[in-house]
């Protein structure tokens, strides 16, 4: 399965086009926006032959079977040992659950939100992503805890973070969605967007399907800008690095 790719050398058009586009509120303003900022952004033996001739011809014949006897099963078992050496070679490659640590704080200065980037976890075993693991990618989790800023409105979004498995040339949309039920059924739950009227904390999980495996990914949390309502004020967009180390 393919998901969708956006290139990350488009993002300072597509950021200036959401400067346009998106209007945040101020804390203060009246419930007419609140709507608007609460909105969600949003994705494997033959058969014996009878001679007619004597019985040293026979003879013959038995020795020469118990021959071709012995050579077919060495050629099975010579088979059987390839296949088995395919057969783990490729489960190897999908390689076993594990949880790694990141421990990264996104600072957002002009918005005040501040995003810890806590944990991730590499080789999800998901069963309705099971073919895409046999296909050499991975399902991959990250754990993220938002507090968001409170002099504005709008939301923090888990689609304002995307996954590159091809060392940034790319970035792709989480797909979590696709396998909610599979992270709560494993004691993952679901990062759900977080409305920054709402204040608090707010920590959870988000999914990635990346077609190829790679040892590490580089990963990318991206807010658009944004200008205030009733007034001229501008708000930059804002965009922080981090990877997912390998496993």
């Amino acid at each position: 399965m393919k998901t969708i790719t956006r290139r990350k050398s488009i993002r300072p058009a597509l950021a200036a086009a959401a400067a346009f586009g998106i209007a945040l509120t101020a804390s203060g303003c009246g419930g007419g926006g609140a709507a608007a900022d609460d909105a969600a952004v949003d994705e494997r033996a033959a058969a014996p032959v009878e001679s007619e001739g004597s019985d040293d011809e026979d003879g013959s014949d038995d020795e020469a079977g118990s021959e071709d006897s012995a050579e077919g099963d060495a050629g099975e078992g010579a088979d059987d040992s390839s296949e088995g050496a395919d057969s783990g070679e490729s489960g190897g490659a999908a390689g076993e659950e594990t949880q790694v640590e990141i421990g990264e704080t996104l600072e957002d200065p002009d918005m005040g939100d501040s995003i810890e980037v806590l944990s991730a976890v590499r080789d999800f075993p998901s069963e309705e992503q099971a073919d895409l693991i046999a296909d050499g990618g991975e399902v991959v989790l990250l754990e993220v805890s938002v507090s968001p800023g409170d002099e504005y409105g709008g939301l923090v979004s888990m689609g304002d973070f995307e996954i590159s498995w091809d060392d940034g040339a790319d970035f792709w949309n989480n797909k979590t969605r696709m396998v909610e039920d599979e992270l709560e059924a494993a004691d993952y739950p679901v990062f759900e967007d977080v409305s920054r009227r709402d204040g608090g904390e707010h920590t959870g999980w988000i999914a990635f399907l990346a077609d190829e495996r790679a040892d590490s990914y580089q990963m990318s949390y991206t807010r658009a800008g944004a200008e205030v309502i009733g007034s001229d004020e501008l708000i930059d967009p804002f965009e922080a690095d981090f990877e997912i180390p390998a496993s």
